[in-house]
């Protein structure tokens, strides 16, 4: 059986090759080209931003916090689970994390596993800005749980 140490060096690779194949996919789900009024922007949800929010430390510390407070699921580890977990969520106006929710689901022991993590992310260091405006924006993250 692997050490903890030995999974997070092999979840730290899978995290890296999977955010470096996928880059912190933003997206959004506007209706485009539609003239929307002040109104209703408040609540929007973009991807499409003139500025990405910034996680202290960048990106790599994206990856550290996720390697770092990820657990492996012990029942997992029994019965052999592996997968890539895709979690969506959403960076707030005040660059806190919401909205968590599973793209691509493994099963469900890895799935709140990722779920969990993300969720658990400390607030981004500033907010994504799109004409000149605060904004939320969502955010996708891939897990690989790998036990190799």
């Amino acid at each position: 059986m692997k050490s903890q140490n030995q999974f997070r060096s092999q979840l730290s690779r899978n995290i890296f090759i999977g955010l470096s194949a996928i880059v912190l996919l933003a997206f959004t789900i506007s209706s485009c080209g539609k003239n929307k009024t002040k109104a209703s922007d408040e609540g929007m949800v973009y991807a499409e931003v003139d500025t990405l929010p910034v996680f202290k430390g960048g990106d790599q510390e994206i990856l550290n916090f996720i390697m770092n407070n990820t657990t492996y699921p012990e029942k997992a580890k029994e019965n052999n689970i592996t997968g890539r977990v895709i979690v969506k969520f959403i960076v707030e106006k005040d660059c806190t994390v919401s909205g968590a929710e599973v793209l691509k689901g493994v099963d469900p022991l890895l799935d709140a596993e990722a779920l969990r993590v993300v969720s658990s992310m400390p607030k981004f260091e500033t907010p994504a800005k799109k004409d000149g405006k605060i904004v939320r924006v969502y955010f996708m993250v891939p897990i690989t749980f790998s036990l190799q």
